[in-house]
């Protein structure tokens, strides 16, 4: 009962209950054009949505017939799996392919190595993936599994990926943002 007492407390105290409502119902059953309901909100991780989108627009306007979108720190998959559902959907709209890359040690955080990883927060094992689990999940994501300074480094070599269009970036710790960024 305290989750739908929860969800009635967010529609009643938002700034814009109707606007809330509509997004809600628009989410669930699919209502609309995805670009309507990207718009507004009405898609899981609208964010994850509009940079594939937009990536897609500007591949589409540069005549690329395929892209590639990588996340880096992928962990149980959610980001990855989000991904696939906003690339279908695009992929319809604009017939723009694209291929899904995630980064991830699949073991889990390493052991922080730099203060600004901020040690007495994160630890070494956090967000351990179920790489079975995930694989079975998978439709077309490709999974890069090691340390990021060595799989981003021949990343390039080994999957010939086509042009980036977008990279979401779920590290944790400063010092993988950074190998993942050179």
């Amino acid at each position: 009962m305290s989750y739908l007492s929860d969800k009635l407390g967010e529609l009643i105290f938002s700034p814009n209950p109707v606007r809330a409502l509509a997004t809600k119902v628009c989410r669930k059953f699919k209502l609309g054009s995805y670009e309507r309901r990207l718009k507004l909100g009405a898609v899981e991780k609208p964010w994850y949505g509009y940079m594939v989108y937009h990536a897609a627009c500007l591949a589409k306007k540069l005549q690329h017939k395929r892209i590639s979108v990588l996340e880096f720190g992928v962990a149980g998959g959610n980001g990855l799996l989000n991904l696939e559902a906003h690339a279908q959907e695009i992929t319809k709209l604009l017939g723009v392919e694209i291929d899904i890359y995630g980064f991830d040690t699949g073991r889990g955080l390493p052991e922080p190595t730099d203060f600004r990883d901020l040690p007495y927060h994160w630890r070494g094992g956090f967000y351990e993936m179920d790489e079975t689990k995930l694989k079975r999940k998978l439709k077309s994501a490709q999974l890069v599994l090691g340390d990021i300074n060595e799989t981003a480094e021949g990343f390039f070599e080994a999957y010939q990926p086509a042009p980036i269009g977008a990279v979401a970036y779920d590290f944790d710790y400063y010092s993988s943002t950074v190998h993942a960024l050179k």
